[in-house]
């Protein structure tokens, strides 16, 4: 707040009480020498100044600016969005701000993205790779203490981790379509140099490598995570002259619920019916996917103990002072719905 166009300081109330600055400091910061009344007496002119303290200048000097930052790729999606609400829910109780950086999935925008973090010295850093190159991360050398890395393990990182198995979940999902006959069989995930949907498309080449059928790389189609990236593809699979798909295939596992739904909506509109003619599972377990038509079975991410796990880390290094370096490794399940179907029936 200011007074007219000029800011409030502790100068400004000290200059107003005829006090010196270093009385209306203590008294602000409830130092036991100031008298009761005098501190009162600087709360109240402070309250008709509208002083608002510079929280990050006093942690600079502490040590501390009371802020989380969180560097993620996708922060539209539901499941991340529950976590950073955990977070920045749980952490306010404690006089915590946090930040939300999303990379988008660009290596040049996670280091812009680092680089900001870095130059407002937060408490900790929560950062999802997006690349398996490690050159990023090299600019976190030194804080692993303060810091948290999603996905995959970084084993030249002594930091804390929260590891998915995103190779597990990839796996479930294969096997599903296998075991009910699915054997041509389509993957719409991001990028492979993204750590989870590597380790994700490698769970799935182990289920057909157990099941001892070939797997094609050239039915890997890689693209964002939106509805809208999964309803563009098929649309260019899709032969409108010859009403079929110019690729045949019976099921597809797609590496979140959205890239499902740009399924659904372009089997609509081609006037395919899943599970009749398409067989589809998601990943995330997003809470629309038990009312969608048909209920879309998926790969549940295990976002409510991944928010768990964070507080958990976060409580005790920042609240407890602990420092130990904590590692939790999460197992996603398949939730069977109705979106596929058993061609062996």
């Amino acid at each position: 707040m200011s007074s007219g166009n000029r800011p409030v300081t502790i100068k400004s109330i000290a200059q107003e009480l005829g006090i010196s600055f270093s009385t209306v400091s203590k008294a602000l910061n409830g130092n036991p020498a100031i008298k009761e009344d005098t501190r009162r007496m600087v709360v109240k002119k402070a309250e008709e100044l509208g002083y608002t303290p510079n929280s990050l200048a006093k942690g600079l000097r502490g040590n501390s600016t009371k802020t989380i930052a969180v560097i993620f790729n996708d922060i539209e999606n539901p499941a991340l969005t529950f976590i950073f609400r955990s977070i920045a829910i749980d952490m306010a109780n404690f006089g915590y701000t946090t930040m939300i950086f999303d990379s988008q999935f660009s290596k040049a925008r996670e280091r812009a993205n680092i680089l900001t973090v870095l130059s407002r010295q937060p408490d900790f850093i929560i950062l999802e790779p997006n690349n398996t190159n490690t050159e990023n991360l090299q600019l976190l050398k030194g804080m692993e203490h303060k810091l948290i890395l999603q996905g995959a393990r970084y084993e030249s990182m002594a930091c804390h981790h929260i590891h998915v198995d995103y190779f597990q979940g990839g796996y479930l999902s294969a096997c599903e379509l296998l075991s009910k006959g699915h054997r041509e069989c389509l993957v719409f995930t991001q990028p492979l140099t993204f750590p989870i949907s590597r380790l994700y498309v490698l769970g799935i080449k182990k289920a057909f490598e157990d099941y001892h059928i070939p797997f094609d790389d050239d039915r890997i189609f890689v693209m964002p995570s939106t509805i809208a990236a999964g309803f563009k593809r098929m649309q260019e699979l899709w032969d409108a002259g010859q009403k079929r798909y110019r690729i045949p295939f019976t099921g597809i596992m797609t590496f979140d619920d959205n890239l499902a739904y740009g399924v659904y909506k372009s089997a609509a509109q081609n006037g395919q019916k899943i599970p009749e003619d398409i067989s589809v599972i998601g990943f995330d377990d997003t809470p629309i996917t038990e009312f969608s038509a048909p209920p879309l079975t998926t790969v549940h991410l295990p976002r409510e103990k991944m928010a768990e796990s964070y507080v958990q880390i976060l409580n005790s290094a920042l609240i407890d002072h602990q420092t130990e370096i904590r590692t939790f490794t999460l197992e996603p399940y398949l939730v069977s719905r109705d979106s596929v179907r058993n061609l062996l029936k």
